[in-house]
């Protein structure tokens, strides 16, 4: 079984990245081949390269309109569209000639906002899943182009595929209850035996990219009223890339503002975030729709208490992890009032006091977020999709 993968960047840290890495490990175990398609020869490309894994680099962009937020975007809005274009139509061009030279059974598209898999499979006249991991509007505030309609159309083609990280995005895209269209979530890990203990450290950890939908100034707010009743907060560490300048610079003036420079730290991005999960006290998830949220299973994994927002697909977790074990498997919190209240508890409370949270934590993601579980359902809707292709 051939199958070409159509990756969004090369960055290994990205949540789709490394999805992606957990997905592909657990497939070419069950006999995959797979054949990489990547936009340039940095991080990813080098590494599978090294690998010794057949990867390609092709010029293309996300399929999305571009940022108008400011005057030089505006101005630069129609160029820019037209270049995305072309180099869409063009990557798509190349890749249908790869496709066939490569005798590929299944393209596999590793998000929903990528389009040049889906053109070259219809050119190739071969099936195309799209691996939708986001909701686009909610949660990253891009518009798919040429419109969301347009898009839901694909989905709905002939030898048109999905698979939705969270039943929450499939509903999100109209593909609830459709032969299609599966639900599978990420894997996380191999499945493990039982929980690693750690010694905890002092501190309170955010981990995620640096940008507002990830929630971080949600966070700092919340520390600011905590430390105003209890002093004896623990210091919060952030990990993760900044990708808006200005949302860190807004960042860093209230962190300024409200004299919290001693409190909290900026680590950068980690090249080991594990480690440093593994001694927090808690990791808190304050985006505000995430899609599926690598970064909570992860640290579940690593016995880190979790602080998660009731939305999205952080919910969608809890709630499984509820279902699942009968009682609440981490902290939920729906406002910044609820998470400063939970910053105290977890700062006053002895790390005791949350251990059987943080086992069912630990049962629930080794139960459903396994790389197990995410290879042999993939896998079994690949076998799927190749029977109905045969009979058409």
């Amino acid at each position: 079984m051939k199958i070409a993968y159509i990756l969004s960047a090369t960055n290994p840290h990205g949540g789709a990245s490394k999805a992606f890495k957990t997905m592909l490990s657990g497939l070419m175990k069950l006999g995959v081949e797979p054949i990489i398609i990547v936009p340039d020869k940095e991080g990813l490309y080098k590494e599978f390269m090294e690998q010794g894994l057949s990867v390609y680099a092709l010029r293309y962009k996300l399929n999305i309109y571009p940022g108008h937020r400011t005057l030089k975007k505006v101005i630069e809005f129609i160029p820019r569209l037209i270049t995305k274009y072309i180099l869409n139509t063009i990557a798509s061009q190349q890749l249908a000639t790869i496709l066939q030279k490569e005798h590929i059974d299944i393209v596999h598209t590793n998000v929903g906002v990528i389009n040049i898999g889906y053109l070259a499979s219809r050119k190739a006249q071969i099936p195309h899943i799209y691996h939708i991991r986001e909701y686009a509007d909610l949660d990253f505030d891009m518009d798919v182009f040429p419109s969301k309609k347009h898009f839901r159309q694909q989905l709905n083609e002939r030898q048109s595929y999905s698979i939705c990280i969270t039943r929450d995005i499939q509903q999100h895209h109209h593909q609830t209850g459709k032969d299609s269209s599966r639900v599978i979530y990420d894997g996380i890990k191999p499945a493990i035996k039982k929980l690693v203990e750690h010694e905890k450290s002092p501190y309170l950890l955010y981990a995620g990219r640096i940008e507002p939908a990830k929630g971080l100034m949600d966070l700092l707010i919340a520390y600011a009223e905590c430390i105003k009743e209890t002093p004896e907060v623990l210091p919060l560490f952030i990990a993760g890339s900044i990708h808006q300048e200005n949302y860190w610079n807004d960042i860093q003036a209230f962190i300024q503002e409200v004299g919290l420079q001693k409190q909290i730290h900026y680590l950068g991005q980690v090249q080991d975030i594990e480690q440093y999960m593994q001694k927090a006290r808690a990791i808190i998830i304050p985006s505000r729709f995430e899609g599926f949220g690598l970064c909570m299973p992860e640290a579940m994994f690593n016995g880190c208490l979790a602080v998660g927002r009731n939305t999205g697909g952080t919910k969608e977790q809890l709630d499984n992890g509820r279902q699942l074990q009968g009682e609440e498997i981490a902290l939920r919190f729906e406002n910044i009032q609820q998470l400063s209240r939970h910053l105290k508890e977890i700062s006053l409370m002895p790390t005791e006091h949350y251990r059987p949270m943080v086992e069912r934590a630990f049962q629930t993601v080794n139960h459903l977020y396994t790389e197990e579980n995410n290879a042999q359902q993939i896998f079994q809707f690949y076998q799927t999709i190749l029977e109905i292709d045969k009979r058409l």
